[in-house]
């Protein structure tokens, strides 16, 4: 398998608020965090701050998934999943979030609500055990989902997601004879689903507020490491901007886009798991 198409079956996996302006002016308003959350250093390290102060954020996790393909673990896949579960619990017992915003997460509703029907063990050889079996699909955002009744929405566009897979099942296919555009026109996807992704965490949150499925804006993003420095270009420039890759010809469109959490003036805290940071290169660490 070639090392571009391995690096880009990381990032897939089975299975980004435009927000009403009048809501931070509101009598009902939620009130804003006392002080910026500092995460205890053992879970993870936080590699991105903005807006601390407002009473809308959003918390994205950096993690380590399944293979889309084979369902089986990567040597930090369980360690992650573990470390994940444990700053989603952190954060849910200090109710800074309300909601769970996974990639790749695709339910018969687009929303599933927030009644716990199991209590899976969370003990540590418990929890291992639980995210080592790969025989049955489980997550560190179901098992969050599960012991604390936490509400999940779907936030991944399904045309890029089905787009991006079959790319990458083409390309398992093909082998060594992947063409040079491949790897080029997979990062342009790949790139696009993160946005998605941000824009989409922007929207549900502000839609399930809105409707009363959460008591305050706040929620938790889970996304693949390799989407990392994407998201964290997106947010530091403060808006969306992907290039088209080269040999696109005419067709090709520059995708450009606001990015409403920033627009909104949203809370955004970018966390990177204790296992994983060895991983992340030192210019990612704010």
């Amino acid at each position: 398998m070639s090392s571009i198409l391995h690096l880009f079956l990381c990032r897939l996996r089975f299975p980004a608020l435009a927000l009403l302006a009048g809501l931070a002016a509101a009598a009902s308003s939620p009130a804003a965090p006392a002080a910026p959350v500092q995460l205890p250093a053992d879970l993870g390290e936080i590699v991105y701050r903005a807006n601390s102060e407002s009473p809308f954020q959003v918390f994205i996790v950096a993690n380590s998934h399944r293979s889309p393909i084979t369902g089986a673990n990567g040597g930090q896949t369980v360690r992650a999943q573990i470390e994940t579960f444990r700053i989603g619990e952190w954060l849910i017992r200090r109710n800074l979030i309300e909601l769970l915003l996974p990639e790749g997460f695709f339910g018969r509703m687009a929303g599933v609500g927030a009644s716990p029907r199991e209590t899976v063990p969370a003990d540590g050889e418990s929890l291992e055990s639980r995210l080592e079996d790969s025989r049955v699909f489980t997550n560190a955002e179901l098992l969050l989902h599960r012991n604390y009744g936490i509400r999940l929405c779907q936030i991944e566009d399904r045309t890029l997601y089905l787009t991006v897979r079959e790319l990458l099942c083409a390309g398992l296919e093909q082998g060594a004879a992947l063409s040079p555009s491949f790897g080029r026109e997979l990062e342009y996807l790949q790139a696009r689903r993160s946005a998605a992704i941000l824009q989409g965490a922007a929207a549900a949150i502000e839609a399930e507020y809105r409707e009363g499925h959460i008591a305050a804006p706040r929620a938790m993003v889970t996304i693949g490491l390799s989407h990392l420095d994407e998201i964290l270009r997106f947010l530091k420039n403060g808006r969306i901007l992907i290039p088209v890759p080269a040999g696109a010809g005419e067709e090709g469109q520059v995708f450009a886009s606001d990015l409403e959490l920033l627009k909104k003036e949203v809370g955004v805290t970018v966390i990177v798991p204790r296992i994983l940071v060895e991983r992340a290169p030192s210019e990612r660490r704010s």
